[in-house]
């Protein structure tokens, strides 16, 4: 009978995917006789590898659209950059231009990431390890990454274009108003003043001689919007996609209420409607 009962024990322990009892010589103990300890680590292990999947899949089913071009820079640096512009004072459509300007000067942060050097405006300076014909490139890895390359434009800013500062306040910006701020346009001094180390903002000319900037970032500002907008929305519909599963999972019976799992689940839940809501806000007021 004795034989008959371990045997038994040792199936139902089996059968749950777990070691049946085994005597460890060193503490002179049985081990793996719970069978119910047994049954809850099985079920732990089972939703939490459920969740892991249904995560790695990022199953999007409803969501057909292809990823839209810059998308990774577009929901995060570029939410980074506009908290950061609008922390400033700077209204939605001011903030929008000096997004324009990072995806100008950045190739929407693609030089930035390519280079390792955080620089998002095209600053120049030291440290440097590139350049262009414009001189050296800065480069701020070492100096506090993307925080320190924003607040380094905004201190270039106010120092010497402080105009710049007053017009993205405005709901309503031309490319006048731009090139007034940056030397450009037909503000753009010669090259002697510019030489004399009077300006600093380097910024091209067309074979004529002219510089159209002012034009160039006002149209930067309207394609920028449409990639930025076009994003969010795409993010926000792969989150609500997301969010049905999470809450599928959630809802399953098999899972306890202590589950690791379950705990990551609804970390996983709060961090996407936070998201969403924050999305939601920007694509509003950029319109």
């Amino acid at each position: 009978m004795a034989k008959s009962s371990s045997s038994g024990k040792h199936k139902n322990a089996s059968s749950l995917g777990v070691k049946g009892p085994q005597y460890n010589r060193q503490t002179g103990q049985w081990e793996n006789t719970d069978k119910l300890d047994a049954m809850m680590q099985r079920r732990s292990v089972q939703s939490y590898r459920v969740a892991e999947d249904a995560k790695s899949k990022n199953i999007i089913s409803s969501v057909k659209k292809e990823k839209p071009v810059h998308h990774q820079f577009l929901t995060t640096i570029a939410i980074d950059i506009y908290d950061f512009a609008k922390a400033k004072g700077a209204s939605a459509k001011g903030a929008l231009l000096v997004l324009a300007q990072a995806s100008l000067e950045s190739g929407y942060g693609v030089s930035a990431i390519k280079n390792d050097d955080y620089n998002l405006f095209g600053v120049m300076g030291k440290p440097s390890k590139r350049s262009t014909s414009h001189g050296s490139v800065k480069d701020y890895s070492g100096l506090g990454g993307y925080q320190a390359a924003l607040t380094d434009y905004f201190n270039k800013i106010n120092k010497n274009w402080s105009y710049f500062s007053t017009i993205i306040t405005q709901d309503t910006i031309t490319s006048d108003d731009i090139d007034k701020a940056f030397n450009t346009g037909k503000y753009y001094p010669t090259d002697k003043e510019r030489h004399a180390g009077k300006y600093t903002y380097n910024a091209d000319k067309d074979s004529a001689g002219k510089n159209h900037y002012g034009e160039h970032l006002l149209k930067q500002i309207g394609d920028f919007k449409k990639r930025f907008k076009k994003s969010l929305e795409y993010q926000i519909e792969v989150n609500k996609e997301r969010l049905k599963e999470i809450n599928g999972l959630l809802t399953n019976n098999s899972i306890l209420f202590t589950d690791p799992g379950k705990i990551k689940l609804e970390d996983e839940k709060r961090l996407l409607i936070s998201q969403n809501e924050k999305f939601n806000s920007i694509s509003n007021e950029i319109n």
